[in-house]
């Protein structure tokens, strides 16, 4: 399963926008814009799926699976160039 960046950053505006129904707050607690909040996160969550994604909690048999974000790539730097003389 790939992990695209930003993916809970996305999906917490998404959901949150769907549970307050409350775009400038919304846009104050992300760091953005109302603008930028309703152009791509405005209507794309149900508020009953917002309710059920609030509520995901780690089960109390302990159990918790963690997830670990993607190692960025390893810089190539370019090798010096030859002196003539």
């Amino acid at each position: 399963m790939k992990w695209h960046q930003n993916a809970l950053r996305y999906s917490f505006i998404s959901y949150r926008v769907a549970a307050v129904q409350d775009v400038p707050k919304v846009a104050l607690e992300a760091g953005n814009s109302p603008a930028m909040i309703f152009q791509h996160y405005r209507e794309l969550v149900r508020p009953a799926d917002a309710k059920a994604w609030f509520s995901i909690a780690p089960g109390k048999d302990g159990k918790i699976i963690f997830f670990e974000a993607p190692k960025p790539a390893a810089k190539v730097e370019a090798a010096p160039e030859a002196v003539t003389g």
